[in-house]
């Protein structure tokens, strides 16, 4: 089974055993209801079997085209022949139980399904301070009077717009457009809340802050700034004083994307990252880069991009190919 559905459980529970069994009783006993692969399918369920993803869809589906039977005579107890085939039928798939089951499997499939489909697609980009320039601190702490104590703030650009990254594996570059953080400068457009968070080194295991609680984002002409106080914990003390010291001096976020456009400056291709569709965390981390790992979503983009430019060279060629051939021939006759 997918590792990614490991945490589902697929063992039939007692109810669709008891059920299922009930199903084979009947039809053992009456001699009616249900097909070879309902019969096997309630072996498998009495018995304990744990059945895999696909089955669970397959039951999920068995219950959504045969739910009108329950409008037949027979299906209750007390009604002229009970029990009725399409009741044995229904039993030998688990029952009403068997329902409920498949159909709390079908909903944790697919979520682990989407899960599993915005893990592929998730980039994080870094922005190192030592490789920018900029008019304004990019990662500090500040000391801020909150009534008649002092508080300190983390303060950092996740993203600047306007710069170049370094070069990336495949020999392309980045930058960020401006408006790519739509879904936090413009609230009335966001499609579901956000739920960002601060992250040091984008690790679940220390987390700064949540947004809109703690964690504060906007969007200016510098770039994706975040300010949260410092938590009042080791790891979150240790990060503060490792910012001031110097230390620590970059900062990063993870997201997904579905808007880019390549161009080519300077004999270079160039990604322009033109819309974040969703802003999973925001942070301080100790080693700004870009791992590989890290650029296999603007990869594949890149790959495409590349594809595109080689059809267009060729689909020219073939132009200048065949006008050729034309002039040759007009030539030849005289034309």
């Amino acid at each position: 089974m997918a590792g990614k559905y490991d945490h589902i459980d697929f063992k039939p529970p007692a109810g669709v055993r008891e059920e299922a069994q009930k199903g084979l009783d009947w039809r053992s006993e009456y001699g009616r209801g249900g097909t070879a692969v309902g019969v096997a399918r309630a072996r498998d369920l009495s018995n304990g079997t744990s059945i895999s993803p696909d089955t669970a869809k397959r039951m999920a589906s068995y219950f959504a085209r045969h739910e009108v039977d329950k409008q037949g005579q027979g299906w209750s107890p007390g009604e002229d022949g009970f029990p009725s085939a399409g009741r044995i039928a229904w039993a030998l798939w688990g029952g009403d139980p068997g329902q409920a089951w498949a159909s709390k499997l079908t909903r944790q499939i697919e979520a682990a399904d989407e899960d599993r489909s915005m893990t592929m697609n998730i980039e994080r980009r870094a922005l190192a301070i030592d490789e920018v320039e900029s008019a304004v601190p990019l990662l500090a702490v500040e000391s801020r009077s909150e009534g008649d104590a002092e508080r300190d703030y983390i303060v950092g650009y996740a993203a600047k717009f306007g710069v170049n990254s370094l070069e990336l594996e495949g020999s392309f570059i980045e930058r960020i457009d401006p408006a790519a953080f739509g879904i936090v400068s413009e609230r009335r457009g966001r499609k579901k809340p956000l739920e960002t968070r601060a992250l040091w080194n984008h690790d679940p295991n220390y987390p700064l802050a949540r947004y809109p609680s703690t964690l504060s984002m906007s969007v200016d002409d510098v770039g994706l700034r975040y300010e949260f106080p410092v938590p009042d914990t080791t790891y979150g003390r240790d990060l503060a004083a490792n910012i001031r010291a110097g230390i620590v001096r970059g900062s990063s976020f993870s997201f997904t994307t579905s808007g880019d456009e390549w161009s080519v400056e300077d004999g270079r291709s160039v990604r322009t990252i033109t819309r974040v569709d969703s802003l999973l965390d925001v942070g301080p981390v100790t080693f700004p880069a870009y791992p590989d790992a890290d650029v296999k979503v603007a990869q594949r983009s890149y790959d495409a991009f590349r594809h595109a430019i080689e059809q267009e060279s060729a689909r020219r060629l073939a132009i200048r190919s065949r006008a050729a051939d034309l002039r040759e021939y007009l030539k030849q006759h005289g034309r």
